[in-house]
């Protein structure tokens, strides 16, 4: 498929941007939540409030998924220690590997793998990326690219990817730089003098391509598979309503599913108390005058003001607007709805009183349905980007690589990991384990 003109790739991937624009549009709003963009809901003219509560909500969740323990293991229960020994070095190339992919991400300005996918995964509700090693001279070195899934398009087969493709927007100099192509200076170029370019992958190939030229031809990737991983958060299956382009936006949840209604009822309830404030400071006033075009000179509510009246002239406050009764009321049943959505205010330190330790461990339980399913998540994006690679690795087509790191049994390793070592190991078994407090006197 990614044989085909760059035409036939760009009208495959606006396809399927057709179909999911709900989805993307669902991300987009997610996005300005995180940016913490100014709430524009309060009224022209009228102070606004925009909490901080949605990134601070996010953020926790994202460190716990960073801070989460990794547990690589390979069962080799009663097999001979050679055996012992393949599935060994298995394991090291499997952290080896990751080790070098984050050293790679982090000379060219990127965070690591588990700092991106952690970030997609609580603000996307999707991870999405490239796992393959790549042969550059008589050097391999492991490629793993996570992906804003915002800007990935995909298609389904009955045993998963077909193709995907990840596009991108990049200056004419950095096309000509990263492709060695050169473009006609009369070509047309975004609104921000960008282009949109297309990096397509199928089963067999990968290929890069623009509008009307192609930047990289159609080659093997050197992968079995499509070597693009794919995960969503949550358990709820894609299912089809009325309007499927609705559905597909509920498919994936980021963190701020539960609450993105209650977070605008929140800015604009405080607001209203923020105008408020600012009304009791500086109070508005009716002038009386001749011909209604009297204006003071200073402000009369600064310390020791002199205000200059003549005859007929006369300065009236109007009295101060307050808000209901009902509004303390209003907001306690906002933060018990936010916190409800996302997590307790205590997991912040705000505790007003002591807690027991039974206390505790049901505040636990209440962090963990909302933390599992990403843990769930991440778990299954590194088990899908290992699998990429093992399968890579065991083809045959690649020399043995030197990696190094720091193995299960907390043990330095540098060295050659033969492909056979890799083939002939277990399945690697990769589950994540969140660290969160204990009722613990220590802690």
């Amino acid at each position: 498929m990614a044989k085909g003109s760059p035409d036939e790739i760009i009208r495959l991937a606006e396809a399927h941007e057709t179909r999911t624009d709900a989805l993307r549009m669902r991300m987009d709003e997610d996005y300005s939540r995180w940016r913490l963009d100014e709430f524009k809901d309060a009224g022209e003219g009228y102070r606004t409030y925009t909490s901080n509560e949605p990134r601070t909500y996010a953020e926790k969740l994202i460190s716990w998924l960073v801070e989460s323990k990794m547990m690589l293991r390979i069962p080799h229960a009663d097999r001979q220690r050679h055996e012992r020994d393949i599935d060994q070095e298995k394991e090291r190339f499997i952290l080896g590997a990751f080790r070098s992919a984050d050293e790679r991400l982090l000379n060219i300005l990127q965070p690591t793998i588990r700092d991106q996918v952690a970030w997609h995964i609580c603000v996307r509700g999707w991870s999405a990326g490239r796992a393959l090693l790549v042969k550059r001279g008589d050097r391999t070195y492991v490629d793993v690219a996570p992906f804003d899934v915002r800007n990935l398009t995909w298609g389904m087969g009955p045993d998963g990817l077909e193709w995907a493709c990840y596009k991108t927007r990049k200056t004419r100099e950095e096309i000509e730089a990263a492709y060695d192509v050169e473009i006609p200076s009369g070509r047309p170029v975004g609104e921000d003098d960008t282009i949109d370019v297309y990096d397509f992958y199928d089963k067999t190939d990968n290929a890069v391509v623009m509008q009307d030229q192609e930047l990289k031809a159609s080659t093997p990737h050197g992968s079995e598979r499509v070597p693009i991983w794919l995960r969503m958060v949550g358990t709820q299956p894609m299912i089809q309503t009325e309007s499927i382009d609705d559905a597909i936006a509920d498919f994936g949840e980021s963190v701020f599913s539960n609450d993105r209604d209650v977070y605008d009822k929140h800015n604009f309830a405080m607001s209203v108390l923020l105008e408020l404030s600012a009304r009791a400071r500086k109070q508005v006033v009716a002038i009386t005058s001749r011909d209604g075009t009297k204006t003071l000179a200073e402000d009369p509510f600064k310390e020791g003001a002199e205000i200059s009246l003549s005859e007929g002239e006369r300065l009236d406050v109007i009295p101060m607007m307050e808000t209901s009764r009902e509004m303390g009321a209003y907001m306690g049943l906002i933060s018990g709805d936010l916190q409800r959505g996302s997590l307790p205010h205590s997991v912040y330190g705000d505790i007003q009183f002591q807690l027991s330790g039974f206390a505790i461990t049901t505040l636990r339980q209440g962090i963990e349905s909302i933390l599992v399913p990403r843990i769930d998540a991440m778990t299954q994006v590194y088990t899908q980007i290992t699998n990429l690679l093992i399968d890579q690795y065991s083809s045959g087509s690649y020399e043995a690589m030197e990696l190094s790191g720091i193995d299960m049994n907390r043990d330095y390793f540098s060295h050659e990991i033969s492909p056979d070592f890799v083939r002939a190991g277990c399945d690697p078994e990769i589950n994540f384990v969140a660290q969160l407090p204990e009722d613990d006197m220590l802690k």
